[in-house]
């Protein structure tokens, strides 16, 4: 596939349901204007033509792409051309993205990212290609990985170039996994997404008349103090069914495999959604449990990898264990990550004494939304006084749960505990970023410190903080930080 080509027509739909996406507010213009015969009006218009339609076939009918057997290269442009060749040692990941209507053909969206694209967008998208295109890049990927030499030889007049075979990307995973009916189950029910849900259920109530709102407010108040409470339950299970259902679609038949030197993670029902990820790529990985889950010995598994293309999993890091029991999640993942941990480590070297630190922070923080309440609606600010012992609480929680270990010289592993959950990362030493150690002249005293471990998340950075650690303790892991070799 050297020989440039462009997309399949059905790609165009892509280019426009994108468009509609970027410049949905021209709708509105259009349909609140109700003067047809005003300038504005027939302006909006022909833009919103050009935005919707002509622009998005203008830039499909210029965007042509090829595989080569060391890079992939992609041109578009439309008024500016742009050139881009991208080997396939800097790629992070590459995602397939196929929605139910391209299955018929065969043709799935594919999303290419290094450590150097853009916050918004990959840095290449393919919409409506042939599934053996990812096959080709993962082929030629790993073989750029395992191989040193050049993955294939000049061609001559009478040798065409080689193209690999998808026969090769059939052959059986060293290790996969796949979810469960009852596991799915557990994994929606567990889920805190239905507070989202749940806010958007009341911002929609904003947006009823007036009238409606009134005449229900008026109705509400004759009824039993036991029917409103009825009543909010009602909206409660409402958006956690919807955040369910939402779960479900999003996580349905997940599977995960490992080939050679790559993960690979499928899931979705509507839209199947298959990211590939070398295995030297991984950042981290990341055990966490919700409130819920933690009451339920559940966890989730997640890996943080140097992209956005798990931009629309939980906390937009890539989900490669939905939900596993704790007993059995590092016998189960082991085949996949080796180098994780074959049971639960002890991590009482970096640990909180006193979580009084962490509780008084959390209550000061607080304190300002109480005292303002308190100051502009007297009569309501003895009802905020609840946030002070959830703050507590919550502080209490953070401190009970930071942790942390050089579990060898090749791998750090950092425990901490905030909004109500728990998260163990597992961090291999060579992806440390930085480290650092911070202490006040108060801490001084009280033989306390500060450590934040930086790694690569996404294309910004993530700080691993573990605040209010025995400074000695602290100092230990910061000391063979500035010594390693």
């Amino acid at each position: 596939m050297t020989k440039p080509r462009r997309t399949h027509p059905l790609g165009l739909l892509q280019h426009i349901a994108k468009s509609i996406k970027d410049y949905w507010f021209l709708l509105i213009l259009v349909f609140t204007n109700h003067d047809h015969t005003s300038i504005w009006f027939w302006g909006i218009l022909i833009i919103l033509i050009l935005a919707f339609f002509i622009w998005p076939c203008a830039k499909w009918l210029t965007l042509t792409y090829a595989i080569t057997p060391d890079a992939v290269v992609v041109h578009s442009g439309v008024f500016v051309r742009h050139h881009e060749h991208i080997p396939y040692t800097r790629i992070q990941t590459v995602q397939s993205k196929q929605w139910f209507y391209l299955r018929p053909f065969k043709l799935e969206e594919v999303l290419i990212e290094t450590a150097s694209h853009a916050d918004s967008a990959p840095e290449a998208r393919l919409a409506a290609v042939p599934i053996t295109v990812a096959q080709q890049i993962n082929h030629y990927r790993q073989t750029a990985t395992t191989d040193p030499t050049p993955v294939t030889a000049a061609p001559t007049a009478d040798t065409p170039p080689a193209e690999p075979s998808p026969i090769a990307d059939t052959v059986a995973p060293a290790a996969y996994y796949q979810i469960n009916y009852r596991d799915l189950v557990k994994f929606g029910l567990t889920s805190l997404i239905f507070i989202p849900f749940l806010l958007v259920l009341l911002g929609l109530y904003n947006k009823i008349p007036r009238n409606m709102t009134d005449a229900l407010v008026s109705d509400a108040s004759h009824l039993a103090l036991t029917l409103l409470i009825a009543g909010a339950v009602v909206i409660i299970l409402i958006a956690w069914l919807g955040a369910f259902l939402w779960t479900l679609t999003r996580y349905y038949h997940f599977e995960l495999s490992r080939s050679g030197h790559q993960l690979v993670a499928a899931k979705g029902l509507f839209q199947r959604n298959t990211v590939t990820a070398p295995l030297d790529r991984l950042q981290a990985v990341r055990i966490k449990q919700n409130i819920l889950r933690q009451w339920l010995h559940l966890q989730t598994v997640q890996i943080l990898v140097a992209s956005k293309a798990a931009s629309d999993d939980d906390d937009n890091d890539l989900v490669v264990m939905p939900v596993i029991a704790s007993d059995i999640v590092y016998r189960t993942m082991q085949p996949f990550i080796q180098w994780l941990p074959d049971h639960q480590p002890d991590l009482a070297d970096l640990h909180v004494a006193h979580s009084w630190y962490q509780m008084r922070n959390t209550m000061l923080v607080v304190a300002v939304p109480i005292a303002l309440l308190w100051w502009l609606w007297p009569s309501w600010g003895w009802m905020s006084l609840i946030l002070l012992p959830i703050a507590a609480l919550q502080g209490r929680f953070a401190a009970r749960n930071t942790a942390g270990r050089l579990l060898s010289p090749k791998l750090l592993a950092l425990q901490t505990g905030h909004f109500w959950e728990r998260e163990l990362y597992y961090i291999p030493t060579n992806k440390i970023q930085s480290m650092k150690l911070t202490r006040s002249i108060w801490m001084k005293r009280t033989h306390l410190a500060h450590l934040v471990v930086n790694i690569r998340h996404g294309n910004r950075n993530q700080a691993i903080e573990l605040r209010y650690l025995h400074a000695d303790a602290a100092h230990a892991i910061y000391d063979w930080y500035l010594h390693r070799t």
